[in-house]
């Protein structure tokens, strides 16, 4: 339990410096006092348990698509913690170090950084250290005066610890681009450009279950942008869809859908509200459709 402050905090898990800390500017709370947790069940529990706290939790990257432990969490643990906000972090990777990169035989930085820089660093035959945020690679490469390692960070991390940027196509994607949620224990009012999640668990397990709650918001004029299916433990072959919709849940359309799916028995957590983010959205890493794309003659019967 946080202790009450005059100076509301905002929690994240993770380090000072680190994607969880940085996005918490663009949400406009720069006066909110950070405070860094162990784990994202530790930012539920405390913001569930502590009226006014807020916390930010990733939910979906560009190369992992929707993060499931932190959305499982939300939905199967949070009681009174939901999502109230949300915002893209989008950042560049560079490459930089004490010098120059001639010299550089190893790369230091956070895992998922070193995933995506593995052809960069693989043409170059580097060795590979891991950190715990691309912050604290950073701060590595300054405190070893060792011109023989390069940190893989945003531009702005590298430059804030007075790093030389020596590379700047190091990754296999142009941005990296991460979707937070901000969480408290109060929904917002609407603004007439809203989103609103979604957990459903359909009256009955069976072809047709999907179905018919995906025509709920059809009948209804409610438009479902993103759709997550986890299968519940214990319980063969019965899933818990998580959907996310545009509109509020505390208006009509949306309103009246949520009415319509609780009179058919489907079960429903409403796991948040909030203003639709209108800056660079997560995408895909790919700008084609995957290879391999079937095509209508593929579905004709062979030839006898």
């Amino acid at each position: 339990m946080v202790q009450n402050r005059e100076q509301p905090m905002i929690c994240f898990a993770g380090p000072l410096g680190s994607s969880d800390h940085r996005v918490i500017e663009l949400f406009g709370f720069t006066e909110f006092d950070p405070l860094p947790m162990p784990s994202v069940e530790q930012v539920i529990f405390t913001v569930s348990t502590t009226p006014g706290l807020l916390g930010v939790l990733p939910i979906e990257n560009s190369t992992e698509g929707e993060l499931t432990l932190t959305l499982d969490r939300l939905i199967f643990d949070a009681e009174d913690a939901m999502i109230v906000g949300e915002a893209v972090l989008a950042e560049e990777i560079w490459g930089f170090s004490l010098n120059g990169e001639a010299s550089v035989h190893t790369v230091i930085s956070h895992s998922m950084i070193l995933d995506l820089c593995a052809d960069f660093i693989r043409h170059r035959g580097m060795n590979v250290r891991h950190a715990i945020s691309t912050k604290a690679a950073c701060d590595e490469v300054v405190s070893a005066r060792d011109a023989g390692l390069m940190a893989l960070a945003p531009p702005s991390v590298g430059a804030q610890a007075g790093l030389n940027a020596v590379a700047t196509e190091v990754a296999q994607v142009s941005e990296l681009r991460t979707r937070y949620a901000l969480i408290a224990n109060t929904l917002p009012a609407p603004t007439g450009s809203d989103r609103t999640m979604l957990a459903i668990v359909p009256r009955f397990d069976a072809v047709g279950a999907l179905s018919e709650i995906a025509s709920q918001f059809k009948n209804h004029d409610v438009n479902m942008t993103s759709i997550l299916s986890r299968p519940l433990a214990g319980e063969r072959d019965v899933h818990c869809f998580v959907v996310v919709a545009d509109g509020h849940a505390h208006v009509d359309p949306v309103r009246s859908l949520l009415r319509s799916l609780l009179r058919a028995g489907h079960q429903v957590k409403l796991m948040g509200c909030y203003p639709r983010w209108a800056e660079k959205e997560v995408v895909t890493p790919s700008t084609q459709l995957p290879r391999g794309v079937l095509l209508y003659e593929d579905t004709s019967p062979p030839d006898a």
